[in-house]
């Protein structure tokens, strides 16, 4: 079959929506049209374009409901809802009413990639998914000549949808960042997704009020992986993690690769040795070749193996592995190590933050410093941790405590005090400030920089921390 004719076969329509959605959807049309071909899947009023298909859901501080006449005046020639309103529109346009319009997206997303059916490789992991995510996208870029992967960090359960209904008969390749905040949440993404191939990047303590506690976070990411092999594909396991070792053993299915900066190369293990920004890896029967780690620290070090593990499973050659690479762009505030005109070496990590990825951002500092500089440390407070939260922020200090040199803390938040309280008490030679913006953090940085100094910037999204980046470029 040719790819126009896969194609024509291929394409949505408002036929393939009402089948997708059978039983569950009462098609409402004067002239219901199962051949109109749709566009774009919408579910924002504002980006619907003529053509569109305009799904109708329901968030905590707004409703699609309210505009699916707007949706339907910009040219929505489709509609997903629960309920049509009656000053909208009707005439030519296919409504498809349903009891949960956001359960329905995600049956029409999962029916959608079964019928286009590429390779989907799904990316899970308390941290260093989107990273992850966006090297093995990179990575396959040179390889696929039409490749869909998330956007961002649009992991959950309207992101998933989103980025499946993006697939079209030409896809070769998905990447799917899947996220998790609750019990049971996985499991269902799973159900949606389908990979082929999952990797799961690290475990560590995120969305503590729901996930409780590291056992629960590992029994529920781990699913992932545990599900893949069971249905055939292939499962990638972080050697490295305690918490996602241990599948190498538990899943009996021989669909499985393990990768490890720390241990030895073998016919279902890919190891990494890091020298510098070099990772030489070896493995899988392969010859060893190495690549220009493109981020920071041992941790981005292990995400870039394990993306390269997952490339090497689905056919990818070193060659274009090493090609790929290098049109690979961090998302915004991930990793970023940026230079201030006076030679100030910036590690930009604001976009979220946790216990695992504090410690790490340390490590980078720590490893990265002049000896005859300060190691500025600009942290706001950890979020969705739970009845954890003081411990773990307390638990930081003795980590902080440990790195060499000249370190300033410069904290910004309610739960930075317990930080600030702790290590007062370890460590009585830092130097601590705390502030009560994130302008006033920079500011109280700016006079006191000396070229030779690292400066880590890092919080949880929510408290804007990339607000101390926009200032010091300032």
């Amino acid at each position: 079959m040719t790819l126009e004719q896969k194609s024509k076969l291929l394409a949505l329509t408002s036929g393939v929506v009402r089948d997708a959605l059978r039983g569950k959807a009462k098609v409402v049309a004067p002239k219901f049209n199962e051949n109109r071909p749709l566009g774009k899947v919408s579910t924002d009023s504002r980006t619907t374009s003529v053509g569109d298909l305009f799904v109708a859901l329901k968030g905590e501080s707004f409703d699609g409901h309210d505009y699916i006449a707007q949706a339907v005046q910009k040219g929505a020639v489709a509609v997903l809802c629960e309920k049509y309103p009656a000053d909208a529109i009707q005439d030519g346009i296919d409504i498809f009413l349903v009891a949960d319009a956001l359960d329905s997206f995600r049956r029409l997303a999962s029916q959608w990639r079964e019928l286009v059916d590429p390779t989907v490789i799904a990316v899970a992991g308390s941290v260093g998914k989107t990273t992850t995510k966006d090297l093995l996208a990179a990575i396959l870029s040179k390889k696929s000549s039409h490749l869909v992967w998330t956007k961002g960090s649009q992991n959950g359960f309207i992101g998933l949808a989103m980025t499946l209904m993006e697939i079209k008969a030409e896809t070769e390749v998905a990447v799917i960042e899947v996220g998790i905040d609750a019990p049971g949440a996985m499991i269902q993404h799973i159900d949606v997704v389908r990979p082929e191939v999952s990797l799961v990047t690290a475990i560590s303590e995120e969305h503590l009020e729901w996930l409780i506690d590291l056992k629960t976070i590992a029994r529920e990411e781990n699913l992932i992986l545990e599900e893949t092999a069971r249905a055939g594909g292939t499962s990638i396991i972080n050697l490295d993690d305690p918490w996602i070792a241990p599948l190498m053993e538990s899943i009996k299915e021989t669909g499985k690769i393990g990768f490890t900066l720390n241990g030895s190369p073998g016919p279902q293990t890919v190891s990494g040795k890091l020298t510098g920004s070099v990772l030489e890896i070896e493995g899988l029967g392969r010859k060893k070749f190495s690549v220009e780690c493109p981020l920071p620290g041992e941790h981005n070090a292990r995400n870039l193996l394990g993306a390269i593990a997952a490339a090497l499973v689905v056919g990818v050659s070193p060659e274009d592995i090493k090609l790929g690479l290098s049109s690979f762009v961090s998302s915004g505030g991930r990793s970023q190590l940026e230079t201030l005109k006076s030679g100030v070496k910036v590690l930009c990590d604001f976009y979220n933050a946790n216990p695992a990825s504090m410690r790490a951002a340390f490590k980078v500092a720590a490893d990265g410093r002049n000896k005859s500089g300060v190691i500025w440390l600009c942290l706001a407070d950890m979020k969705e941790l739970g009845e954890a939260e003081e411990t773990l922020h307390r638990g930081l200090a003795a980590d902080i405590a440990g790195i060499p040199g000249d370190v300033r803390l410069m904290l910004y938040g309610e739960r930075m005090k317990w930080l600030s309280a702790e290590l007062a008490a370890l460590a009585p030679r830092i130097k601590i400030t705390q502030f009560l913006s994130q302008e006033l953090m920079a500011a109280g940085m700016k006079a006191s920089l000396k070229p030779e100094d690292f400066i880590v910037i890092k919080g949880s999204r929510s408290m804007r921390m990339e607000k101390v980046w926009e200032s010091l470029k300032a």
